[in-house]
């Protein structure tokens, strides 16, 4: 698997290098098994199931020194162990993401990180249809340069959207050329609270002009957007938010394109959300020590999320483009590791003595 990764295509989602250096990965044909539609678990290697099993308990936040105190091994020990499963596992996801997710309309955010004391930016690159990530990169800053980098990452793997839906960052403007851009609504009401404490002290003021200028986009009507702007311009000298509303008009047809339309998507909830399980795997770590462990744990974060049912639908995410996932090996290890586990024969479902007595006194 070493000597192939240097020679494949970069997967989606993976900055170059691919950073399995150094990392002794699974072999592809036991690993084989685990992705395996219908295969019975008794055909899983033993130790591909609790490795799975430690993957599983890794993501939701156990501690490494707890598993490898449940193991008899050291915690770093752990770690190589759930990393390889992992980067092992990667380049499969990702061809299949680039097979078949399209990619025409997308969601595009960054999560700050702490890398060794500084400040990285985790970009991701969601699908508006599937809600999958087609691309995620760390980067060291916000740039234009950094959003001209990720097009070109986008182009490399044959994924241009058309339309990207941003929370209003400047520098996604650089990102694809030519590409409609449409702004998350919900930030921009988000945006107004902050712009009054920051031009007024009192409350009294702030709520005197927070509901005018937060009802111009409560509605579902171009039109009306535009009227109640209109008459917002008229007041805005007299109400001291002159600047904002001039700000508002030049960010007008990014953020009107998407008011009473079925097919734009009006705010980024689908990559909050996707972020909000990130922010739960991250928050325990509260950094990491390098770039290239960073990049190792995100890999890992990526495939264990893409299997785990959601709470609310009970599906996976990768199930949007392989229904059949979930009649897979791994997909029962990760959302039903004890029944999995029990399944393969290591936890005895009935205790035979117990039988034996209850037929004896049953008998008497």
């Amino acid at each position: 698997m070493e000597q192939l990764s240097t020679h494949a295509v970069p997967h989606a989602g993976v900055s170059i290098p691919f950073p399995d250096r150094g990392m002794r990965l699974v072999d592809p044909t036991a690993l084989a098994t685990l992705v395996t539609p219908e295969l019975p678990l008794a055909q899983v290697p033993a130790s591909l199931c609790w490795l799975t099993f430690l993957l599983t308990l890794f993501y939701w936040n156990v501690p490494l020194s707890v598993l490898g105190r449940w193991c008899g091994v050291h915690k770093t020990t752990i770690l190589r162990w759930v990393l390889g499963r992992a980067l092992a596992l990667w380049p499969l996801l990702s061809q299949w993401m680039r097979e078949r997710v399209k990619a025409q309309m997308v969601y595009v955010d960054e999560k700050w990180l702490k890398i060794h004391g500084r400040w990285h930016y985790w970009y991701v690159v969601l699908d508006v249809a599937t809600e999958l990530p087609v691309l995620t990169a760390l980067l060291p800053s916000r740039s234009q340069w950094a959003c001209r980098w990720l097009g070109v990452q986008l182009r490399r793997l044959k994924q241009m959207p058309q339309v990207i839906i941003t929370d209003g960052l400047q520098a996604y403007a650089y990102l694809v050329q030519g590409a409609k851009h449409v702004l998350c609504r919900f930030h921009h009401q988000q945006g107004v609270t902050r712009w009054l404490k920051h031009h007024f002290t009192t409350a009294a003021e702030i709520n005197a002009r927070k509901p005018v200028m937060k009802r111009v986009f409560q509605t579902q009507d171009k039109r009306t957007v535009r009227r109640r702007l209109a008459r917002l311009r008229e007041q805005a000298p007299e109400l001291g938010i002159t600047p904002w509303v001039s700000q508002v008009e030049e960010k007008l047809p990014a953020l009107l394109c998407s008011v009473g339309s079925a097919r734009l998507p009006s705010t980024t909830n689908a990559i909050e959300r996707f972020f909000r399980a990130f922010q739960r795997f991250y928050t325990t770590r509260g950094g990491f020590h390098s770039v290239l462990s960073a990049k190792r744990e995100l890999l890992l974060f990526l495939v264990v999320y893409l299997f785990t049912q959601h709470a609310t639908t009970g599906q996976a995410p990768i199930e949007t483009i392989m229904p059949e996932a979930g009649r897979m090996p791994l997909y029962r290890l990760i959302n039903d590791p004890f029944g999995a586990l029990q399944e393969w024969g290591y936890v005895k479902p009935k205790a035979k003595m117990a039988d034996f007595l209850l037929g004896k006194a049953a008998a008497a």
